[in-house]
C-alpha cells in the first residue's frame, strides 16, 4: 500500500500529542514552547513515513524470497523424482 498522506498526518498528530503529554508531565501548559511541537510533528511524520516505506520494501523482499524458494523446491523435487 505504501506511505500515504494519512500516514504523515497520523505521525504528525502523534508527535504533537507526545510533546503536549511531555509538557503535561512537567506541569507546564500543554502547548508551551510551540517550536517543540513543530519539531515533534515533523519527526513523527518522518518516522511513520519511513516505517511505511520499510514495510513495503520488506514485503517485496519476502515475496521475492518466497518465489526463489518455490523455484528451488521445484528443482529439488524434480531431482528426487528423476532418481527413482
Amino acid at each position: 500500500m505504501g506511505a500515504t498522506a494519512l500516514t504523515a498526518v497520523f505521525g504528525a498528530v502523534s508527535g504533537v500529542g507526545c510533546a503536549a503529554f511531555a509538557n503535561g508531565l512537567r506541569k507546564l501548559p500543554p502547548f508551551s514552547q510551540p517550536w517543540k511541537h513543530a519539531v515533534a510533528a515533523g519527526v513523527g511524520a518522518a518516522a511513520l513515513m519511513y516505517n511505511a516505506d520499510l514495510e513495503t520494501s520488506l514485503k517485496e523482499d519476502v515475496e521475492r524470497l518466497r518465489a526463489t524458494r518455490a523455484e528451488q523446491n521445484a528443482e529439488y523435487m524434480a531431482e528426487i523424482r528423476a532418481k527413482r
